[in-house]
């Protein structure tokens, strides 16, 4: 019972939010938060997008199945892409938008190309990419609240749908943003709480140790560098960070706010992958997909259930509005409708109830997140292109189309492997050799 009021209070709480942040709100406010976030706003909604309840399940997942070496380049790499997002992309990226109209990820590409063709090969990659996301959120937080038998897997998958459901209704964009800060804090403290407990559970196992667990699986070369690229490139293949990018004040907040959120991300995936390599010590037969769970079941104290769950609502909410947000915005908005408000409104039920429906079947957390994230290296590529001035539009859909095929062979030939990740690239890079005409730079 006591869990059901923690829930109930936390999930007023942030309704409340949003319909205080929903009065008198613009539709600048509805759609980009006001483009007036400053460096801790940016922070928190970067942070909170980027670690969700599928961060959880995922990385403990990584490192269960294929130890330290599944998690450590995804580390490494992500050092290098965010940082590298942070202090060259992001500042051109706001710089762009300054005195226009960008919503969506598209916006960009059409204003440095000059074609609208382009804009919507973008969003059009960008909803897919995103719509995997919705799904990896409503997946794993449902998977979690029914393996600790509070309801079945699908009154949970409805529950958590509805819940984020009213908030982006209410206020939008800048409800995901407020209500970042909120989800930030509270995964924060409490995911710290936790993982302090998970480990002081067995003191006889050191992290070297840890570290040094046989994994189930033998990571392969290829896996290694297919890891570490998605690490270092994924980020470009974000329509939220883009969005971010729109919705800051100025090129100094967008800046230090993406800087600075690299550094609660990497420790938390640290933190994350010592919680998988815990449990694989402990018992190494289980589904890979439930090695958080049996740690949070079998190594966390029993009064701290109540503060895991709303863990997981936390981290639920806080990627999935983010990603549903973007998908009903990038498919309304490329269309430019009249009433921009009420069309992404409509939009946002569509989205919900196709995810949710989708996710009633398809139930594998590993193989959701490793498709979506060879799809995010699909655009990525592209969009440096993109961001370093490049116009030519051929190149530009060539080395997309180029990464989408690749995808589509490198599923068909490994599966849900990261190696497929390598095709990816090979395909975006064999596209950018294709010229079109009007080759030359944005702004010489």
């Amino acid at each position: 019972m006591e869990i059901y009021l923690f829930i109930s209070i936390y999930v007023l709480l942030i309704i409340g939010l949003s319909y205080f942040y929903a009065r008198n709100a613009s539709e600048e406010d509805y759609l980009i938060s006001g483009r007036d976030r400053n460096t801790w706003n940016i922070l928190a909604s970067k942070f909170a997008g980027a670690v969700g309840v599928s961060t959880f399940i995922t990385y403990t997942s990584y490192a269960y199945k294929f130890g330290s070496w599944g998690v450590i380049p995804l580390i490494l790499g992500a050092i290098f892409g965010y940082s590298i997002f942070a202090f060259w992309a992001s500042p051109k990226i706001k710089q762009f938008s300054l005195g226009q109209q960008f919503y969506t990820q598209g916006d960009l590409v059409r204003f440095i190309t000059n074609n609208t063709n382009t804009s919507l090969l973008t969003n059009g990659v960008t909803i897919l990419i995103q719509f995997f996301w919705i799904l990896l959120s409503l997946v794993g937080g449902a998977k979690t609240i029914a393996y600790f038998d509070l309801l079945s897997y699908e009154i949970a998958l409805i529950f958590t749908a509805v819940i984020i459901l009213c908030y982006i209704l209410l206020s939008g964009f800048k409800a995901v943003i407020i209500t970042d800060i909120f989800q930030t804090i509270i995964i924060l403290i409490l995911l710290g709480i936790i993982v302090f407990n998970v480990l002081s559970a067995d003191n006889t196992i050191q992290v070297n140790q840890l570290l040094a667990v046989q994994p189930l699986e033998t990571v392969k070369a290829s896996d290694i560098i297919g890891l570490m690229l998605y690490g270092g490139l994924s980020v470009f293949g974000l329509a939220d960070r883009y969005q971010l990018c729109y919705a800051a004040k100025d090129v100094n907040a967008v800046k230090k706010g993406m800087s600075l959120a690299l550094i609660p991300i990497i420790l938390i995936v640290f933190l994350l992958m010592l919680v998988g390599l815990s449990a694989l010590a402990q018992n190494n037969s289980l589904d890979y997909d439930n090695a958080f769970i049996y740690a949070m079941q079998n190594l966390l104290s029993p009064s701290l259930q109540p503060v895991l769950l709303l863990l997981f609502f936390a981290g639920l909410m806080s990627s999935a509005d983010t990603n549903i947000f973007a998908v009903s915005s990038h498919a309304t908005l490329s269309l430019n409708p009249t009433d921009k408000v009420k069309m992404v409104r409509l939009m946002t039920v569509l989205v919900v109830l196709i995810a949710t429906f989708i996710a009633f079947f398809w139930r594998s957390i590993v193989d959701i997140t490793i498709v979506g994230a060879a799809m995010r290296i699909t655009i990525s590529i592209p969009m440096i292109y993109i961001i370093s001035r490049g116009n030519n539009t051929g190149r530009f859909i060539a080395s997309t189309l180029g990464g989408v095929t690749a995808l589509i062979i490198g599923i068909i030939l490994f599966g849900s492997s990261p190696k497929i990740v390598l095709l990816v690239l090979l395909g975006s890079f064999l596209g950018l050799i294709y010229k079109s005409k009007n080759d030359e730079l944005f702004w010489n």
